[in-house]
């Protein structure tokens, strides 16, 4: 009798112990992939006469929060409402409670309380998303609406995560306001394959509408990671507007910020510059460079770095001045280490030549003189081969080697230790000999355009590969004309017109502070198969 008394303590105990353990996700079986559901609300959802000092959601699971003080927006704003959210982290339940007994609310008011992401279940932690509570104070609920359609300005495809946000068009409003305050009303894409979006229960009134692919998940602008877009105008709210706004997203110009100089390598400090403007200027102003030494600034292609190149001197540190103007703005300091030597290397861009093209020479330092006897161009009989040499000024690290091409020939290129030298005056140590061969003009397409739905100019048209994210080639067309690829390797291509509003060769990104908006781009919706001896004709 005993001990059948203490084998049941025991199996009761175990199975406490048991229950107890496993309030996580039961082994095996189906993952939950669904998120929570709401099965009541104390009071409903959209109450008018709302008089409650305390709101009860029942879900049909056990809840918990990601983020909620970066992701709860109240509208009007109830400040600090966030801390009297319960359930806590450490004890997840069914119930959400929203006490407002220490809150005094507006009276003929609506209110939204929008949850964002923030709501997920305990165990799996999938999302709810886009998951409010509204109420009134008054008798009627604000039941305007704003909606359209979000694009990705230079892509192709929009990014899912993207945020649409209305700030009220006040006095309060300005620059900043986005930079550091949440706004008034927001929405979430909640579909990767529809960018539509609508914010409901939105009061009358003016409103700036934007959107974002927000990185930090804060809804503040970030403009170092952020991509965004605005309506160049502010929004009327008085009726019903759920469709009809566009809004392009694109990465802005990072904030300008200047970092101080590394040594990478003997003669050269490398210094990142994000936002310099084409009116920054970099100088060295201390200690002043020694006679006869000579010192070269190569900035990258964006200008988000510098590279400062220089001969003849070591010094534990040089000084240098960023100017905007003509007027001093920062100062850049870098010490002289004592870095390992990196050796000079030349090579080539491409080991193929194509009709058209030029032979392009590179190198892993700027280029400091060529001497011409010591590179030789040869035919497939040995016979040298006329060529001119050109630097490329931008890089100072490219040489474009031109000379007429043959068809169905073979060339030889040869560069000799000293044929090239670097702004230190290195030389490669090893021979650069390569050979190449050109092929057909039958073993070329060509491509045609027909540009009869653009009016406007000038106009940047780019084929891309098939997978659209390198330029293969472009053409310009400042007048009415046809654009024209002419000898392209067989293969399937995209096409993309770049709208150079300002002419300046590019397509220029959103500036929100100066509230210009990108250009526009479009692409050929289908795929471009060009085929060796065709030429193909496209209208669009």
């Amino acid at each position: 009798m005993k001990k059948s008394f203490y084998i049941a303590i025991a199996a009761a105990t175990t199975a406490l112990i048991w229950s107890c353990a496993s309030t996580g996700t039961p082994s095996g079986g189906r993952t939950d992939v669904n998120p929570p559901v709401p099965l009541s609300f104390s009071p409903e959802n959209y109450s008018t006469g709302f008089t409650a000092k305390q709101i009860v959601i029942t879900f049909d699971e056990r809840i918990k929060f990601k983020d909620l003080s970066k992701q709860l927006v109240v509208s009007p704003p109830i400040e600090r409402l966030a801390l009297d959210i319960t359930p806590t982290a450490a004890f997840p339940s069914k119930k959400l409670v929203i006490d407002l007994s220490k809150h005094n609310l507006l009276p003929n008011t609506t209110y939204t309380i929008n949850f964002g992401n923030a709501i997920a279940d305990n165990n799996e932690g999938n999302e709810l998303p886009n998951f409010k509570y509204v109420f009134s104070t008054g008798d009627t609920i604000d039941s305007l609406s704003i909606g359209g359609i979000v694009a990705d300005a230079f892509e192709e495809k929009f990014d899912p995560k993207t945020t649409i946000m209305l700030y009220r068009a006040d006095s309060t409003f300005n620059d900043s306001t986005i930079y550091k305050e949440r706004p008034m009303y927001f929405t979430r894409l909640t579909d990767k394959r529809d960018s539509t979006f609508r914010i409901d229960n939105i009061s009358p009134g003016n409103y700036h509408l934007i959107a974002m692919v927000d990185d930090n998940s804060n809804m503040l602008y970030d403009q170092a990671k952020d991509k965004i877009a605005f309506f160049p105008r502010t929004v009327e709210a008085k009726h019903d507007q759920s469709t009809g706004y566009l809004l392009r997203l694109a990465q802005g110009r990072p904030p300008y910020k200047v970092y101080q100089g590394v040594n990478q390598q003997p003669g050269l400090i490398l210094t990142q510059i994000t936002g310099l403007e084409k009116d920054h200027t970099v100088e060295r102003i201390y200690p002043a460079l020694p006679e006869g030494s000579r010192d070269y600034y190569i900035f990258s292609a964006n200008r988000d770095s510098l590279s400062y190149w220089y001969t003849g001197e070591e010094k534990d540190s040089i000084l240098f001045v960023v100017k905007k103007d003509g007027i001093p703005t920062d100062t850049i300091n870098a010490k002289i280490r004592k870095p390992a030597k990196v050796d000079f290397r030349i090579g080539l861009k491409k080991q193929s030549l194509d009709l058209g093209e030029t032979l392009v020479v590179t190198s892993n330092k700027p280029i400091g003189s060529v001497d011409t006897s010591l590179v030789q161009l040869l035919d497939i009989d040995s016979i040298p081969v006329p060529y001119s040499i050109k630097l490329d000024s931008s890089s100072m690290s490219a040489l474009d080697i031109a000379f007429r091409i043959k068809h169905n020939s073979r060339y030889f290129l040869r560069i000799l230790p000293g044929g090239i030298k670097s702004i230190l005056g290195e030389d490669a140590k090893d021979t650069l000999s390569t050979a190449f061969k050109t092929k057909s003009p039958d073993d070329y397409g060509n491509l045609r355009i027909q540009p009869v739905s653009f009016s406007e100019l000038p106009l940047i048209f780019q084929l891309l590969s098939s997978d659209g994210k390198t330029v293969r080639r472009e053409v310009r067309l400042d007048s009415p004309g046809t654009p024209v690829f002419d000898l392209l390797p067989p293969g399937k291509y995209r096409l993309r017109v770049i709208f150079d509003t300002n002419g300046n060769g590019k397509w220029d990104t959103v500036d929100y502070m100066k509230r210009t908006q990108p250009e526009k781009v479009k692409y050929l919706k289908d795929p471009i198969e060009i085929r060796a001896l065709w030429s193909e004709d496209i209208t669009w």
